[in-house]
């Protein structure tokens, strides 16, 4: 447990105990977004799954969190509209005197965001009477059907005989991102020849699609987002004008083409799924709780106290959009350096300081990637050292904006190789 929701949890304020919070505080129902800055969307998606939620269980006080940092930075900044992370809502439940809690998040399979929100509510398990927590939208093989269903009613509109159906879904270096090709291939088992899924940042890409729908009689292609919302993805990268859209993909190559910017959230078949995945949390089915998390080493460890090598680790990320997903350390001389290899590539260069700091900065500071095999992104950083809250600075590729970043490069994996 972090050292917060160790002293929350044994205090008498955190469950209100004197002030009678212990006996009117209602239930919880916590539903957890990645979000979005598309107000509009917001609205007709998230806040519709929301509201199908609140309507299924009127007992429940619904309560919302973002895991996208970026995201409630840019609403902060720009509509000084406040919305907690994961983190912020946790310790507001516990701050409320809230005993009881439903986690059900929204995002479209289990993989870096939903495991980011595991992790981190397993920290406050111990808060709680009962924390319970729903699936994703695509987990078991009733939500595929269930999916694959609702896909063709909403698009039974465009869906004719010389029409193809191209969902864009993000994409992901996790495992998980095998629940898109596995869509793809029950929609064939199901009939649905027409429809063809790709992702925006990992495989199956637009290219691999555009190969698909070529084998097929298909003149028209409709696109649509398998995204919960129809955000900066859907609008930029699927329905934007720039040469390498997926909308420009498709003309280029002749066909007819038409862009649905329709987030899933606002199909009510997605809206009844969320509701449906919240009653088996209540039946305590299909989800263990979640794990609590590993205690992060405390003791700072410094180059000299390593033996010169080369070794992998681990690294804490403050934003799951900063996501490390592999990291070689170096050791040489009294010195270490980290090559961090991303998730994606939504980051052009990084700086180890804050943000500030690095808009003022020469550029000949600025760290650059390099290309790593199957063109990972790779940045070969500075540590000064292990075990302790280094801030680093990510320059946004599609924002042009320097964001802060907090990194903890853990000794956990070299235990036994100290100097």
């Amino acid at each position: 447990m972090n050292r917060f929701a160790k002293e929350a949890c044994t205090t008498p304020e955190a469950f209100g105990e004197g002030n009678g919070q212990v006996e009117t505080a209602r239930p919880v129902l916590l539903v957890v977004s990645f979000g979005t800055s598309y107000n509009e969307n917001r609205d007709l998606t998230i806040g519709a799954v929301e509201q199908a939620i609140e309507k299924a269980y009127p007992q429940y006080e619904i309560r919302r969190a973002f895991t996208s940092q970026i995201i409630l930075d840019i609403l902060k900044e720009r509509d000084q509209l406040e919305i907690d992370n994961v983190k912020q809502a946790m310790e507001r439940l516990i701050a409320d005197g809230v005993r009881d809690v439903v986690i059900q998040p929204t995002h479209v399979m289990p993989g870096i965001e939903y495991d980011g929100v595991i992790a981190q509510i397993g920290a406050y398990r111990e808060c709680f009477h009962s924390m319970k927590v729903g699936r994703p939208l695509l987990v078991e093989d009733r939500d595929y059907d269930t999916l694959i269903a609702a896909l063709a009613e909403e698009t039974a509109p465009y869906n004719t005989s010389d029409t193809a159906m191209v969902f864009m879904g993000h994409g992901t270096e996790h495992a998980a991102n095998a629940t898109y090709p596995k869509l793809q291939q029950k929609l064939i088992q199901a009939g649905f020849h027409n429809f063809f899924i790709g992702t925006v940042e990992a495989e199956p890409t637009v290219e691999d699609v555009l190969a698909d729908v070529r084998k097929t009689d298909a003149k028209k292609v409709v696109l649509l987002p398998l995204m919960v919302v129809a955000g900066d993805h859907a609008h930029n990268d699927m329905a934007g004008d720039a040469e390498d859209t997926w909308k420009a993909v498709f003309a280029n190559a002749g066909y007819e083409t038409q862009c649905v910017l329709k987030g899933l959230g606002q199909y009510p078949a997605v809206q009844q799924m969320f509701v449906d995945h919240v009653a088996d949390a209540l039946a305590g089915e299909h989800l263990p709780q979640p794990e609590k998390v590993d205690e992060v080493p405390t003791e700072v460890i410094l180059p000299a106290q390593i033996a010169d090598g080369t070794y992998k680790i681990t690294v804490d990320s403050s934003s799951s959009m900063f996501h490390v997903v592999k990291c070689t350390l170096k050791v040489e001389n009294g010195t270490m350096t980290a090559a961090m290899t991303m998730s994606g590539d939504g980051y052009g260069k990084v700086y180890m300081g804050t943000a500030q700091e690095a808009a003022q900065a020469p550029e000949t500071e600025h760290i650059c990637p390099e290309t790593g095999k199957q063109q990972e992104v790779v940045f070969t950083v500075p540590v000064a050292a292990l075990n302790q809250e280094i801030p680093c600075a990510a320059w946004s590729v599609h924002k042009e904006i320097w964001y802060d970043r907090v990194l903890v490069f853990r000794s956990s994996a070299i235990s036994g190789q100290r100097a």
